[in-house]
């Protein structure tokens, strides 16, 4: 065998390959932009939290500095702590930033709206924690539509605001006057005055309602809407606990109800024919089928739906939920 050459005896090793290791960052942002949506959904955060999100871009400065000061020098799971805690942290910092001052103290305070001319109505409540009631109102005036009864912090009192349109129908909306559109605050639960709100909406059971459309977060609600003459609503809950009536002389009733983490309890009125769809996610639903038998996958019918005089279309879409219909 011949000597081996000089260049392959004495060469230099070969360089050592590197690793570079991907950033935590992007991930982080991800998980955290799917997060928010995901407590959106479920009702945990208002609808308009996106509208207070962009206050938090400092953040991803502050998450590049870690990942640049620290990121070759410990184990990424240190770094991904870091970045988790610096997104938590602002998000907190975020959230009492925007809770409702409660300084002013509370107040009771009484509206009532008038129809003003109108022969119909289409009420909207969004409610973002605390307790609702709504129910009709006892010796209404004929042109009187609805009284607003509200006990809580000063600078959270519902405005009302109405405006009668073509074709006789008067439009009423009610929402918290906090900064967050009515939620507690940007983060659930932060700012603890939800306990404190108490809203109580009663509706003249003359007037027919053509919509009705409540949308609750972290609300305790009692909606009695027995004696009411509602053609369509819409019940939107979140981190609720609601217990609802239906109406039992209003004719056909469309109704839609989506929760999030919520426990609903449905009352159909005796004599009142019910059809009920539902479909969802990790849900408990308990349905008198005594009442509303399962005629397929998904779908329960009162004998003599099709005939009945007082009925309700009722569909239900929910989450983590617990439903109750009797």
């Amino acid at each position: 065998m011949g000597p081996l050459s000089s260049s392959a005896a004495y060469g230099p090793p070969p360089a050592p390959r590197r690793h570079r290791r991907s950033g935590v960052v992007g991930p982080l942002v991800l998980i955290f932009i799917g997060s928010v949506f995901l407590l959106q959904n479920t009702g945990y955060l208002p609808p308009n939290a996106w509208q207070n999100l962009w206050r938090l871009w400092p953040v991803i400065l502050v998450l590049a500095g870690i990942e640049l000061l620290l990121g070759n020098r410990v184990p990424w799971p240190v770094v991904a702590l870091l970045g988790a805690l610096v997104l938590v942290g602002g998000t907190l910092a975020l959230g009492l930033s925007m809770a409702p001052s409660t300084t002013s103290g509370a107040v009771d305070r009484s509206t009532s709206t008038d129809l003003g001319g109108a022969t119909q109505a289409a009420v909207t409540v969004r409610f973002g924690a605390g307790e609702l009631n709504m129910g009709p109102l006892v010796s209404p005036r004929p042109d009187q539509l609805a009284v607003m009864d509200y006990s809580g912090p000063a600078e959270l009192t519902p405005e009302p605001r109405y405006v009668p349109t073509v074709g006789g129908i008067g439009r009423l909306e009610y929402q918290l006057s906090a900064r967050t559109g009515g939620g507690p605050s940007f983060v659930p639960f932060v700012g603890g005055s939800s306990d404190a709100l108490h809203m109580d909406l009663n509706l003249n059971p003359t007037v027919p309602i053509a919509s009705l459309n409540v949308q609750m977060g972290a609300t305790n609600a009692h909606l009695d809407l027995s004696n009411l003459k509602v053609a369509s609503m819409d019940v939107s809950l979140g981190a609720a606990s609601a217990w609802l009536r239906l109406p039992e002389a209003a004719g056909l009733t469309t109704a839609h109800i989506s929760g999030g983490a919520a426990t609903i309890s449905i009352e159909v009125p005796q004599g009142v024919g019910a059809q009920i769809r539902h479909s969802g996610g990790l849900e408990t639903v308990d349905i008198d089928q005594d009442r509303f038998p399962l005629v397929s996958e998904g779908l329960y019918k009162s004998p003599g739906y099709d005939t009945a005089t007082n009925k309700v279309d009722l569909t239900l879409e929910t989450g983590l939920t617990t439903i109750e219909v009797n």
